[in-house]
Protein backbone atom coordinates (compact mmCIF):
# COMPACT_ATOMS: atom_id res chain seq x y z
CA UNK A 1 0.00 0.00 0.00
CA UNK A 2 1.42 3.39 -0.97
CA UNK A 3 1.44 6.17 1.62
CA UNK A 4 1.70 9.92 1.11
CA UNK A 5 5.18 11.30 1.79
CA UNK A 6 5.89 11.52 5.52
CA UNK A 7 3.27 8.92 6.49
CA UNK A 8 5.10 5.64 5.76
CA UNK A 9 5.16 4.73 9.45
CA UNK A 10 1.35 4.89 9.84
CA UNK A 11 -0.24 1.44 9.94
CA UNK A 12 -3.87 1.03 8.89
CA UNK A 13 -6.40 -0.96 10.88
CA UNK A 14 -9.86 -1.65 9.47
CA UNK A 15 -12.80 -2.14 11.85
CA UNK A 16 -15.07 -4.89 10.48
CA UNK A 17 -18.55 -4.58 11.94
CA UNK A 18 -19.84 -7.95 13.13
CA UNK A 19 -23.57 -7.27 12.60
CA UNK A 20 -23.39 -8.53 9.02
CA UNK A 21 -26.25 -10.76 7.79
CA UNK A 22 -24.01 -12.74 5.44
CA UNK A 23 -20.87 -13.89 7.24
CA UNK A 24 -19.39 -15.18 3.99
CA UNK A 25 -19.46 -11.62 2.64
CA UNK A 26 -18.06 -10.32 5.95
CA UNK A 27 -15.12 -12.73 5.66
CA UNK A 28 -14.60 -11.79 2.01
CA UNK A 29 -14.48 -8.12 3.05
CA UNK A 30 -11.80 -8.91 5.63
CA UNK A 31 -9.71 -10.80 3.08
CA UNK A 32 -10.15 -7.95 0.56
CA UNK A 33 -8.94 -5.34 3.05
CA UNK A 34 -5.91 -7.45 3.91
CA UNK A 35 -5.11 -7.90 0.20
CA UNK A 36 -5.41 -4.12 -0.20
CA UNK A 37 -2.73 -3.62 2.47
CA UNK A 38 -4.53 -3.26 5.82
CA UNK A 39 -2.10 -3.91 8.67
CA UNK A 40 -4.81 -4.94 11.15
CA UNK A 41 -8.39 -6.19 11.01
CA UNK A 42 -10.51 -5.32 14.05
CA UNK A 43 -13.44 -7.65 14.74
CA UNK A 44 -16.11 -5.28 16.02
CA UNK A 45 -19.07 -7.22 17.42
CA UNK A 46 -21.88 -5.29 19.12
CA UNK A 47 -22.51 -6.41 22.72
CA UNK A 48 -26.08 -7.43 21.87
CA UNK A 49 -25.04 -9.48 18.82
CA UNK A 50 -25.43 -13.24 18.93
CA UNK A 51 -22.03 -13.69 17.28
CA UNK A 52 -18.92 -14.94 19.07
CA UNK A 53 -15.96 -12.62 18.43
CA UNK A 54 -13.36 -15.37 18.81
CA UNK A 55 -15.19 -17.66 16.38
CA UNK A 56 -15.30 -14.83 13.84
CA UNK A 57 -11.62 -14.13 14.44
CA UNK A 58 -10.76 -17.83 13.98
CA UNK A 59 -12.55 -17.85 10.62
CA UNK A 60 -10.75 -14.66 9.60
CA UNK A 61 -7.43 -16.18 10.69
CA UNK A 62 -7.97 -19.10 8.32
CA UNK A 63 -8.56 -16.74 5.36
CA UNK A 64 -5.82 -14.19 6.01
CA UNK A 65 -2.09 -14.46 6.52
CA UNK A 66 -0.51 -11.09 7.31
CA UNK A 67 -2.79 -8.60 9.13
CA UNK A 68 -3.03 -8.44 12.91
CA UNK A 69 -6.42 -9.70 14.14
CA UNK A 70 -7.79 -7.56 16.98
CA UNK A 71 -10.78 -8.89 18.89
CA UNK A 72 -12.57 -9.07 22.22
CA UNK A 73 -12.89 -12.09 24.47
CA UNK A 74 -16.03 -14.22 24.66
CA UNK A 75 -18.48 -13.86 27.52
CA UNK A 76 -16.81 -13.31 30.91
CA UNK A 77 -18.76 -16.18 32.49
CA UNK A 78 -16.75 -18.68 30.42
CA UNK A 79 -14.42 -20.69 32.72
CA UNK A 80 -10.80 -19.54 32.60
CA UNK A 81 -9.51 -22.91 31.36
CA UNK A 82 -11.97 -22.95 28.45
CA UNK A 83 -11.13 -19.34 27.57
CA UNK A 84 -7.41 -20.13 27.67
CA UNK A 85 -7.92 -23.08 25.28
CA UNK A 86 -9.93 -20.90 22.90
CA UNK A 87 -7.27 -18.19 22.91
CA UNK A 88 -4.51 -20.74 22.35
CA UNK A 89 -6.41 -22.27 19.43
CA UNK A 90 -7.14 -18.95 17.72
CA UNK A 91 -3.58 -17.81 18.47
CA UNK A 92 -2.21 -20.83 16.62
CA UNK A 93 -4.66 -20.42 13.73
CA UNK A 94 -3.54 -16.81 13.35
CA UNK A 95 0.15 -17.73 13.55
CA UNK A 96 0.82 -15.13 16.23
CA UNK A 97 -1.32 -12.33 14.78
CA UNK A 98 -4.06 -12.38 17.46
CA UNK A 99 -4.44 -9.27 19.63
CA UNK A 100 -6.96 -8.60 22.41
CA UNK A 101 -8.67 -5.34 23.40
CA UNK A 102 -7.61 -4.63 26.98
CA UNK A 103 -11.10 -3.77 28.19
CA UNK A 104 -12.04 -7.32 27.25
CA UNK A 105 -9.56 -8.94 29.65
CA UNK A 106 -11.63 -9.85 32.70
CA UNK A 107 -10.35 -9.33 36.25
CA UNK A 108 -8.62 -12.53 37.33
CA UNK A 109 -8.02 -13.46 33.69
CA UNK A 110 -4.80 -15.04 32.51
CA UNK A 111 -1.98 -12.81 33.79
CA UNK A 112 0.18 -13.38 30.74
CA UNK A 113 -2.49 -12.80 28.08
CA UNK A 114 -0.94 -9.44 27.23
CA UNK A 115 2.58 -10.77 26.81
CA UNK A 116 1.56 -13.88 24.89
CA UNK A 117 -0.96 -12.34 22.53
CA UNK A 118 -0.42 -8.62 22.57
CA UNK A 119 -2.97 -6.10 23.76
CA UNK A 120 -4.59 -2.91 22.54
CA UNK A 121 -5.36 -0.75 25.62
CA UNK A 122 -7.45 2.41 25.56
CA UNK A 123 -5.39 5.44 26.55
CA UNK A 124 -6.94 7.00 29.68
CA UNK A 125 -8.82 10.21 28.95
CA UNK A 126 -9.09 9.54 25.21
CA UNK A 127 -11.44 6.71 24.22
CA UNK A 128 -10.40 6.98 20.55
CA UNK A 129 -6.73 6.24 21.27
CA UNK A 130 -5.07 2.89 21.95
CA UNK A 131 -1.64 1.66 22.95
CA UNK A 132 -0.53 -1.59 21.36
CA UNK A 133 1.91 -3.60 23.45
CA UNK A 134 3.49 -7.01 23.23
CA UNK A 135 6.29 -8.54 25.27
CA UNK A 136 8.94 -8.33 22.54
CA UNK A 137 7.81 -5.10 20.86
CA UNK A 138 7.98 -1.41 21.62
CA UNK A 139 4.58 0.13 22.47
CA UNK A 140 2.74 1.84 19.60
CA UNK A 141 -0.07 4.38 19.81
CA UNK A 142 -3.07 3.99 17.46
CA UNK A 143 -6.03 6.33 16.97
CA UNK A 144 -9.55 5.86 15.58
CA UNK A 145 -10.98 8.05 12.83
CA UNK A 146 -13.98 8.05 10.52
CA UNK A 147 -13.81 6.62 7.00
CA UNK A 148 -12.31 9.03 4.49
CA UNK A 149 -14.50 10.94 2.03
CA UNK A 150 -11.84 10.66 -0.64
CA UNK A 151 -8.14 10.39 -1.35
CA UNK A 152 -7.34 13.98 -0.36
CA UNK A 153 -9.06 13.52 3.01
CA UNK A 154 -7.27 10.18 3.46
CA UNK A 155 -3.85 11.73 2.78
CA UNK A 156 -4.63 14.59 5.18
CA UNK A 157 -5.72 12.14 7.90
CA UNK A 158 -2.59 10.01 7.51
CA UNK A 159 -0.37 13.09 7.64
CA UNK A 160 -2.16 14.41 10.73
CA UNK A 161 -1.89 11.04 12.47
CA UNK A 162 1.84 10.78 11.67
CA UNK A 163 2.51 14.34 12.86
CA UNK A 164 0.73 13.61 16.15
CA UNK A 165 3.08 10.67 16.75
CA UNK A 166 0.62 7.82 16.22
CA UNK A 167 1.89 4.64 14.55
CA UNK A 168 -1.55 3.31 13.58
CA UNK A 169 -4.95 4.48 12.40
CA UNK A 170 -8.20 2.50 12.84
CA UNK A 171 -11.08 3.26 10.46
CA UNK A 172 -14.44 1.56 9.79
CA UNK A 173 -14.70 -0.69 6.73
CA UNK A 174 -16.12 1.25 3.82
CA UNK A 175 -16.14 0.74 0.03
CA UNK A 176 -14.30 4.07 -0.50
CA UNK A 177 -11.57 3.02 1.94
CA UNK A 178 -11.09 -0.29 0.11
CA UNK A 179 -10.78 1.58 -3.18
CA UNK A 180 -8.27 4.05 -1.71
CA UNK A 181 -6.15 1.26 -0.22
CA UNK A 182 -6.22 -0.70 -3.50
CA UNK A 183 -5.61 2.31 -5.75
CA UNK A 184 -3.99 5.08 -3.69
CA UNK A 185 -2.85 7.10 -6.71
CA UNK A 186 -6.02 6.73 -8.80
CA UNK A 187 -7.93 10.02 -8.81
CA UNK A 188 -10.94 8.71 -10.75
CA UNK A 189 -14.08 7.16 -9.29
CA UNK A 190 -14.12 3.36 -9.43
CA UNK A 191 -17.57 2.20 -10.61
CA UNK A 192 -16.47 -1.43 -10.54
CA UNK A 193 -15.97 -1.45 -6.78
CA UNK A 194 -18.56 -3.21 -4.64
CA UNK A 195 -17.97 -4.05 -1.01
CA UNK A 196 -20.42 -6.37 0.71
CA UNK A 197 -21.80 -3.79 3.12
CA UNK A 198 -25.49 -4.50 2.61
Amino acid sequence: MAHPEGTQAVKVGVRLAGQHDDLGEWLADGAAFEAAGADALWVDVAPEAELDPLALTAALAALTFRSLLVTTLPTPDLPLQARARMLATVGRLSRGRLRILAEAIPPGGPADVGTRLGVFRRIPGDPECFEHTRESDEAERWVSASSPDGRAAWRATLLDVAERGFRGLVVPADPRLLDILRNPDDHGYRHDLQLAQG
